[in-house]
């Protein structure tokens, strides 16, 4: 059913089938609704019609209270979450997915301290509600230094948000050119911030890493993925360097699905 809103039904102004029930858009227009179009919304998987940039055009979930044992099929929301059910009982969460990515390259400031990686949006800056979030991303950077050291990643940065349970690692390269094959190194971080170089230090005037973790946001705020360069550099972000966050549930989740 393309839209099936009392204003598009068929205006009447007598009912003429045996089948047929009376509504009112509000307007004092009678219109038909038949009984066909009720068993077509039932039997047939509904097409909505588009939304619009007002509010409330769009189909939404209502949160309330999860199913004891949740049904195969079913589409569920609570106040933390977004869950689907394949097999009866053994409900996963939805995650949302929020991501940043650098389009084209860019050149960070000639300094050693800390700086917003992304720079499109301006900000380079999410808000955040509490919950559990999983990470990940990749930065590969060009023009470092040739001294010694690389990089220390901070994903809150200049961020608001107050986070706890910090478990992550990065893995990566120290080298003038990374993309060639050698052996990479890495750190494991409890806290927002990696080590001062999060793969082992180098001469290289390139580095290639990859971020991967989980946190938690206890109170509400903005995260500013940064970057603190060991040796002052022009260095440059290549384009489709990425940060991206999963949120997938209430700050003290520790399982959803068929555990026991």
């Amino acid at each position: 059913m393309a839209d099936t809103s009392i204003a598009n039904l068929t205006a009447a102004s007598t009912l003429t089938g045996t089948e047929e029930i009376p509504l009112s858009d509000g307007s004092g227009t009678t219109k038909a609704c038949t009984a066909q179009q009720i068993k077509d919304f039932v039997e047939v998987a509904p097409v909505f019609a588009a939304g619009s940039a007002t509010a409330g055009s769009w189909p939404k979930l209502t949160s309330g209270t999860l199913q004891t044992t949740p049904d195969a099929g079913s589409i569920e929301m609570d106040a933390n979450a977004i869950y689907m059910t394949h097999d009866a009982g053994n409900r996963g969460a939805v995650d949302i997915v929020h991501y940043i990515r650098a389009a084209t390259s860019r050149t960070l400031s000639n300094v050693a301290t800390e700086q917003a990686i992304f720079n499109s949006p301006t900000n380079g800056r999410i808000t955040l509600e509490v919950g559990l979030y999983f990470f990940e991303g990749m930065l590969y950077l060009t023009g470092m230094s040739g001294t010694s050291g690389n990089a220390a990643f901070d994903i809150v940065g200049a961020g608001t948000v107050v986070a706890a349970d910090w478990l992550w690692h990065a893995v990566g390269i120290d080298n003038t050119t990374p993309t060639a094959a050698a052996t990479q190194t890495g750190t494991f971080s409890i806290t927002q911030q990696s080590a001062a170089s999060m793969v082992t230090a180098g001469t290289g005037t390139g580095m290639g890493v990859q971020l991967r973790g989980t946190f938690e946001i206890t109170t509400a705020g903005t995260l500013i993925p940064s970057v603190t360069l060991v040796n002052a550099a022009a260095a440059t972000v290549a384009a489709g360097s990425y940060v991206m966050l999963r949120r997938l549930g209430a700050a003290n989740y520790t399982s959803v699905g068929q555990w026991d």
